[in-house]
């Protein structure tokens, strides 16, 4: 009995060193997520930064390149170059590709235009979809096909595509995806989605359950969460949202994860930013369907948020010197429970 109980004893250390000792990506994976940054091109060339995304990422995405404006500036040129840089350094570091986005209100090329008939409209987004999905089938693993589709009333945005085919868009272009790619996975990216309750978040809910209903291939939604520890949090709402999406059979990612504080009142914040990233953490750990967790960015250096929301900042898990912050060792500590 007395050498059970010390083999017992052995085996319980073991297991909690090996806990413990799990780097980031291999923590979060442990309980089937992903975790990702969205990254530069920039960032697989500098040695520090290409570090901290092998040691930190089991997926990852560009925050702009793949985006119109930058990938297809006009009709005839495509700029495959970022991209195909990305997809060798997964490959390099067995890490999976996440396309972001296929279709979003901004950053479009010059050519794109609320002109155009809902014909000319529909052929130039099947030849969107055609182009890239072709060229990197089996290797970007999934697609936000289209960002950011409502308003915070949860009433569909206006946006170009909305204008010029109508509210249809959606199905039509998820169905071809799924035409040009079937084991893609396909996503419907948005924020302030998050929490049961909202109208963008309950609207979005309806629209994929109904989707789901109708057979339109779809598999997942992103959660941006770009929190912000000056609003309030609600972990509770967010858990219902995703079980319900749960019951419908639909993924999530957190997909572009950051937290910002005031930057004139940083050490104050600090404490409820690290609850908030601590909480996403527990939930993608806790829902079987949250598949990825991926910041928007990594370092405080190039965020976005700065420009975006005038004295906000402080929202990454690297400082501008690329150290962990605090914050990252709290968030790997419970993706390690």
């Amino acid at each position: 009995m007395k050498k059970l109980s010390f083999v017992c004893a052995v085996l319980a250390t073991s297991l909690l060193i090996c806990s413990c000792g799990k780097n980031f990506r291999d923590a979060a994976k442990s309980h089937g997520v992903n975790s990702g940054i969205a990254v530069t091109p920039g960032d697989l060339l500098d040695e520090q930064a290409s570090k901290i995304i092998k040691e930190n990422c089991y997926i990852v995405t560009y925050e702009n390149s793949m985006k119109w404006a930058n990938l297809r500036p006009n009709k005839t040129f495509w700029n495959w170059s970022d991209i195909d840089a990305l997809v060798k350094f997964a490959e390099e570091n067995k890490m999976q590709v996440k396309w972001h986005t296929l279709f979003w209100h901004q950053q479009n090329s010059n050519f794109v235009s609320n002109k155009w008939t809902r014909d000319e409209a529909i052929k130039m987004m099947n030849e969107h979809i055609e182009k890239i999905m072709t060229r990197y089938k089996g290797k970007i693993s999934e697609y936000d096909v289209v960002n950011e589709m409502f308003e915070e009333d949860g009433s569909f945005r206006k946006n170009i595509w909305y204008n010029t085919i109508g509210p249809d868009y959606l199905e039509l272009a998820l169905t071809k995806a799924h035409e040009v790619d079937p084991d893609a996975k396909l996503y419907l990216n948005e924020y302030n989605n998050e929490a049961a309750g909202y109208p963008k978040a309950d609207a979005m809910f309806n629209f994929v359950k109904s989707l789901k209903e109708k057979g339109v291939p779809i598999d997942g939604v992103g959660m941006q969460l770009h929190m912000d520890t000056s609003y309030d949090y609600n972990e509770s709402a967010i858990r219902k949202n995703l079980e319900r999406y749960a019951q419908i059979g639909i993924d999530i990612s957190f997909s572009e994860v950051d937290v910002r504080i005031p930057t004139d009142a940083k050490e104050a914040h600090e404490p409820k930013q690290q609850e908030i990233y601590v909480s996403l953490a527990r939930l993608a750990s806790q829902m079987p369907n949250v598949k990825s967790f991926i910041t928007w960015g990594f370092t405080d250096r190039h965020s976005w948020i700065p420009s975006a929301f005038p004295g906000k900042g402080s929202a990454l898990l690297f400082d501008k010197d690329l150290n962990k912050k605090p914050v990252y060792n709290a968030v790997l500590e419970e993706f390690r429970k």
